[in-house]
């Protein structure tokens, strides 16, 4: 086998999905910035990003079998079909929000598909996948508080600070 280049290191990983995951994560921050979102909807979106990060690696057998389960009788059946039912109905009445979460599963999801290529433990993806939905998170906070830090400074310590520099 050929020795292993310095770019095949660097860009071999999964950076690709990991970015997207950070950025859709970002954007989502970004929506709930723009809809003055409670503390409750801050809470649910961190609980969403564990959720999906654990049923995406360490939960996933148990995860897979429920689902599976679920064709196996008619009951499951009819359960499947009023939840999809059920979500049609969400994704008509919230669309805007119901997009953001199909967003972030997906690209979850292929984030996920990176781990497994890359042959990473269950609990290692989980750690990475939720470590990044949160620096998306975080990082959606940097505009707000860099606004929040000017318009600060603009009307205290900055104010004053340009009349001595520029009264000298």
């Amino acid at each position: 086998m050929a020795k292993e280049t310095i770019a095949e290191k660097a860009f071999g990983g999964p950076w690709l999905s990991s970015v997207l995951l950070v950025i859709a994560y970002a954007t989502y921050g970004r929506f709930l910035h723009d809809g003055e979102a409670s503390l409750l909807r801050w809470v649910f979106s961190g609980g969403f990003a564990i959720a999906i990060a654990g049923i995406m690696t360490i939960l996933w057998v148990p995860t897979r079998r429920i689902i599976l389960l679920g064709f196996k009788s008619d009951i499951g059946y009819a359960i499947m079909v009023l939840t999809i039912a059920s979500l049609a109905v969400l994704a008509v009445v919230q669309i805007r929000v119901f997009s953001y979460f199909l967003v972030l599963t997906a690209v979850s999801l292929l984030a996920r598909v990176d781990t497994l290529i890359h042959d990473l433990h269950p609990a290692l993806a989980f750690s990475l996948l939720a470590l990044l939905a949160f620096i998306g998170l975080g990082l959606s906070w940097v505009p707000f508080l860099v606004s929040e830090g000017t318009s600060h400074l603009a009307g205290g310590a900055f104010s004053v600070f340009s009349v001595r520099v520029f009264s000298n």
